[in-house]
């Protein structure tokens, strides 16, 4: 037997689904163009936030920030 699960999600937040539970925990410090720094899970995490906040963080470091 098969099992399908449907989400119904918003079209514009449909751009922005990713499974990031799959990915290794691995913490990124990550900066935006402003300056501001935030610890993310992992990169997967940090682009599905970007693009439903539609931010622009990119991964500074491979640890949590300060």
């Amino acid at each position: 037997m098969t099992m399908v699960q449907c989400l119904s999600l918003p079209d514009a937040n449909a751009k922005c689904v990713m499974d990031c539970e799959t990915q290794t925990y691995n913490s990124i410090c990550a900066a935006d163009d402003k300056g501001t720094t935030k610890t993310y899970r992992n990169v997967c995490v940090m682009k599905v936030e970007n693009c439903l906040q539609n931010a622009n963080f990119q991964k500074i470091s491979d640890k949590e920030c300060p």
